[in-house]
């Protein structure tokens, strides 16, 4: 393997990859919502929204444990652990496509129910397949950011050119999804030619693989709570339309949250390593990084509310029904999460690079997971997007709480 790229050669690269990530829902959710309408724009967030909850149980919570782990093994070991994230993915294909038949009966719309079930079965099962956990172990992200650029780019060429319908749309980011997935292992499989014994697919590691992710996928499913889980619980009670603003504005945060996460892709396996030396040591890096996360984050806030009068026109010049006011209601709120989430996802990650503090990380992903969806299936549903908004920012902090406080009970 390759030696460790400097964090300054790694970062222009999958910034590169980030920006167009960033532009996807900016540029091709408001021409999807003046395309279709409020309707319909609801419904194509509502196939998104459990789509990429339900890819959480595929991913199965081994982009937190088969990282942690492949970050410091050798090739042969790196190839064990491939075999059994790649099986044990097979499996969890299944309950996630039982899922999606339970959500769509459950709080599907009329008329679609066959179609919403299909669709949200296929996206979830490629959601959760990417091999970014091999990727951002051996610290390949600024080469797989090409990739990714390239992908990204031509999906959204690809949209503003093609996507005029719901299915569409869902058809081009299901092609572009399948894509980055098989790009992804097949590149892993190149890499550890030479450590190669046997095929990905081994039904006797299934059992190692589900234990092995089973640590962290509460957390993963949890984790997704605070984007996806929220909207998909409040959909039982929220109006398409309402559901179609809350999406929006939470997309257009979430947006700006994912451009950072090349950072934190770059900096965790750093911090792991860091922890050979000691545990101060990754911790004085992580609390480094989290201090400019908190000063960039209130920046990009304080930037948002500023410009937001010149920004809107050009994101929304026709909202296809959305309610610009409850949508800048609702951002006005979520942007709260820029400074919040920007600092604190530094520190989780150290908590979760330690070693010693998985169960206070589990605690507060899952505690803050709980919450959301009580707070979004009850109260905030019914409250519109800008009461959404309001559970989705109260339970990050929920969830800091609850990790301070179980550092501070692990460490008696």
């Amino acid at each position: 393997m390759t030696a460790q790229p400097r964090l300054l050669h790694s970062l222009p690269a999958v910034y590169a990859a980030a920006a167009v990530r960033l532009l996807l829902p900016l540029l091709v959710l408001p021409l999807m919502a003046s395309r279709l309408g409020s309707q319909e724009f609801g419904r194509l967030s509502f196939v998104l929204v459990w789509a990429s909850l339900l890819s959480m149980v595929v991913e199965g919570g081994f982009l937190a444990a088969a990282t942690r782990l492949a970050v410091t093994a050798d090739a042969p070991r790196r190839w064990q652990i491939a075999q059994q994230v790649f099986t044990a993915r097979c499996a969890l294909c299944v309950p996630a496509v039982l899922l999606s038949v339970l959500a769509v009966q459950v709080a599907g719309q009329a008329g679609h129910t066959l179609v919403d079930t299909l669709t949200i079965a296929a996206l979830a099962c490629v959601f959760g397949w990417p091999a970014t956990w091999y990727l951002q172990a051996t610290q390949q992200l600024n080469r797989w950011a090409r990739v990714e650029l390239v992908v990204y780019a031509v999906l959204i060429a690809a949209c503003w050119a093609f996507a005029n319908s719901v299915l569409s749309y869902l058809l081009m980011q299901f092609a572009a999804s399948t894509l980055l997935a098989w790009v992804g292992w097949r590149w892993l499989r190149r890499d550890l030619a030479e450590a190669r014994t046997q095929a990905l697919w081994s039904r006797p590691v299934m059992g190692e693989g589900l234990r092995l992710g089973w640590t962290m996928m509460p957390v993963s499913i949890a984790g997704a709570a605070y984007s996806f889980a929220l909207p998909a619980a409040a959909s039982l009670q929220m109006s398409k339309a309402d559901l179609g603003t809350y999406f929006m504005a939470d997309r257009f945060v979430r947006a700006v949250l994912n451009a950072a996460e090349p950072v934190f892709a770059v900096v965790y396996p750093r911090i792991v390593t860091l922890f050979k030396t000691s545990a101060s040591a990754a911790l004085r890096y992580a609390a480094a990084w989290s201090v400019g996360g908190v000063l960039v984050g209130a920046l990009l806030f304080a930037l948002g509310v500023l410009m937001w009068q010149a920004i809107e026109p050009l994101l929304l010049p026709n909202a296809g029904g959305i309610d610009l006011p409850d949508l800048r209601a609702a951002m006005l709120i979520l942007g709260g999460l820029l400074p919040l989430l920007l600092g604190w996802k530094f520190i989780g990650y150290w908590m979760l690079g330690s070693g010693r503090y998985d169960t206070a990380y589990r605690a507060c992903v899952v505690v803050g997971g709980i919450a959301g969806v009580i707070g979004a299936a009850t109260w905030g549903g019914a409250a519109g997007a800008s009461g959404l908004a309001w559970v989705a920012l109260g339970v990050e902090l929920i969830v800091i709480v609850v990790a301070v406080g179980g550092m501070l009970l692990t460490r008696r």
